[in-house]
């Protein structure tokens, strides 16, 4: 059903096209039989007359009624068909950034015992043994596996913080660029450990426009239970419901040092 209201509001300028030609047809259908009412003589013309006028003013309210049900479909239905959960109108809020330093390689050199001091005996002088020193060795620390490559192909669907592989233990602050011709609205969508790894739309959808401002927040409370990497997205949608190519960025979600 979902998926049909979509198809519906995608055509909506078919649609009020051809429920405005209906109604221009049926007014010129109209007017010929209230002219063939006046000039007939009988009874029985009349009545046909009559019969055409009320067929056309039926039909007329009929093509208004599609056109008024497909304006609700593509503006107040459709718009609404891809929240998936309610977290609240995101609110504006102090950016709260948690940076962890990601671990290096550092060398742990091996100490080289020095050679033994020769032992005099009389005249005689012991030679020092021969020791070969070892080579240092390389100690690994903890690796973070690689991230995906952020992507926003559109200027005007942008995410400029957080910035690519930031971490995260509190609410994850969004802040960009959400401001296309014939805008709808935008949302924001989350893929990773904790939603199976499919993207899920966050959060309510956001109505005005915003450039270069604060665009909203994601609650972290439920990820850090499945901490890892996430992608989330910008998805800005237009008035006809087509989405303009989603921002797209990756960041890392662990519980707090203690």
């Amino acid at each position: 059903m979902a998926s049909l209201f979509q198809v519906l509001a995608n055509y909506a300028g078919l649609i009020y096209l051809g429920c405005v030609i209906g109604v221009v047809f049926y007014i010129r259908e109209i007017v010929a039989a209230r002219q063939d009412l006046h000039k007939s003589l009988y009874s029985l013309e009349r009545e046909a007359a009559g019969g055409r006028v009320v067929r056309g003013t039926l039909l007329i309210v009929l093509f208004g009624a599609i056109a008024i049900a497909t304006y609700v479909l593509a503006t107040v239905v459709v718009p609404q068909l891809p929240v998936e959960g309610a977290n609240g109108t995101p609110t504006p809020a102090l950016l709260v950034w948690t940076y962890t330093p990601t671990p290096t390689l550092q060398a742990t050199p091996t100490r080289t015992p020095k050679p033994p001091t020769p032992v005099t005996t009389g005249a005689t002088i012991a030679p020092a043994e021969n020791v070969t020193p070892l080579p240092p060795t390389a100690t690994l620390g903890p690796t973070t596996p690689p991230l995906p490559a952020a992507a926003c192909p559109d200027p005007n669907v942008q995410l400029t913080a957080p910035v690519s592989g930031q971490t995260f233990s509190v609410d994850i602050q969004l802040r960009g660029t959400a401001d296309t011709p014939n805008f709808a609205f935008y949302k924001f969508t989350l893929k990773g450990p904790a939603t199976g790894d499919v993207e899920k739309t966050v959060g309510d959808v956001v109505r005005t426009p915003r450039r270069d401002a604060v665009l909203g927040s994601i609650s972290a409370a439920s990820l850090l239970a499945q901490p890892g990497v996430y992608i989330v997205g910008l998805v800005v949608v237009d008035n006809t419901g087509n989405e303009y190519p989603h921002c797209t960025l990756p960041i890392v979600v662990q519980p707090a040092a203690p």
